[in-house]
């Protein structure tokens, strides 16, 4: 006789899962116009009906992929409540009563993104303004090199350029502006000018000027713009432009009290050259975010973790990890360790309070019913 499957246990490999870890895919919230017409408001909607399963290839619209994300761990806070009644205090009815839930989680590809969502904090562009005095006031408070105002055509995400294959991400200046000023290999930033007095969140990254008489410095904003990149390019007589070729297109941003985020920089924009960024800890600015983790399992299935709302809790560690398999030599490698808070979303389909959603999109042929 046969010995009956509790015994031998054969593994039913479509249902297994096994897969090589997770990925993180992130977009800012858009706290300016939150702030006016509720939280619900600030969330970039994402559709796990119609636009999953994700991937690199597919990634939800305005959504960043920020690549490996390593020890992801969720931590439910949600807890049940019992009401007991009788004279033997018998549990006769439960209710679900506090809602919650933090995620901790390390970047292990370190972009300026990354920093910008693992330490909850603003990040300040460091300018570039060669030969410039050293401020003696603060450390962010120099100012930068000149600003040159983009071009009519302004930014394209996809262009046509000449030399180019295929579309790049393109920053289009007026003719000649560029010669002596910029060089393939620049790090830039493109964004407004800040105008003294305005005060709330400022540009598209939302950044918190508490005071109408604090900032005075006209770079504020493209200090602390998300709009940054990397030249790897310069064409000239473009449509009688000259036009940086950019190694990406803009990312994060979101941010405008109208409603609709804005993603990249506007008419009006200038250009500087950075050399860095810095985050600072301390101060009121919490960075909040919409973020999705996927995990894809070697049959071609995946779950994804889609939290509308994340606020920063605790950005732990630039932590170590242990390089294997390279010889003698004692490299180290460093991740971004963080945890982060789900903030409460009312689902618009039945108004029921939550903070997670966790979708399986089964492979073909996959024994979903059993």
């Amino acid at each position: 006789m046969a010995l009956p499957l509790s015994l031998t246990q054969p593994l039913r490999k479509g249902v297994l899962l096994v897969g090589g870890g997770w990925r993180g895919f992130f977009t800012p919230y858009n706290a300016a116009y939150a702030n006016s017409n509720g939280s619900n408001a600030g969330v970039v909607p994402l559709d796990l009906q119609v636009s999953g399963p994700f991937n690199e290839s597919n990634p939800p619209t305005n959504f960043t992929d920020l690549g490996w994300i390593n020890k992801f761990k969720l931590t439910p806070q949600s807890k049940i409540g019992s009401i007991r009644s009788g004279y033997r205090g018998a549990v006769r009815a439960q209710y679900r009563g506090q809602v919650g839930e933090t995620v901790e989680f390390s970047f292990r590809e370190s972009t300026r993104l990354a920093w910008k969502i693992a330490t909850g904090t603003e990040i300040f562009n460091l300018m570039d303004n060669s030969g410039a005095v050293a401020s003696t006031v603060g450390p962010l408070s120099s100012s930068g090199s000149l600003a040159v105002a983009i071009g009519t055509s302004g930014y394209v995400a996809s262009a046509t350029i000449p030399g180019y294959t295929s579309p790049v991400p393109a920053l289009f200046m007026p003719s000649g502006s560029t010669s002596g000023v910029f060089a393939v290999g620049n790090y830039i930033v493109c964004d407004q000018d800040y105008t003294a007095g305005t005060y709330g969140k400022v540009g598209a990254a939302g950044i918190d000027v508490l005071s109408a008489t604090q900032v005075t410095d006209v770079d504020f904003i493209r200090k602390t713009s998300d709009f940054i990149a990397r030249v790897v390019g310069i064409v000239t007589g473009v449509s009688g432009q000259d036009v940086l070729v950019l190694n990406g297109p803009f990312v994060g941003g979101g941010n405008n009290a109208a409603g609709a985020g804005i993603y990249g920089p506007q008419a009006g924009s200038k250009v500087q050259k950075i050399k860095g960024f810095a985050a600072r800890e301390g101060g009121t600015y919490l960075v909040e975010w919409s973020g999705l983790f996927c995990m894809d399992t070697m049959d071609g299935s995946q779950i994804a973790i889609y939290y509308p709302h994340l606020s920063p809790n605790q950005f732990k560690d630039i932590a170590s990890y242990q390089i294997e398999n390279i010889g003698t030599t004692d490299l180290t490698g460093y991740e971004l360790d963080t945890v982060m808070e789900a903030l409460a979303y009312d689902d618009p389909l039945d108004g029921e309070t939550v903070v997670r959603y966790a979708a399986y999109y089964p492979s073909p042929g996959h024994p979903i019913q059993a």
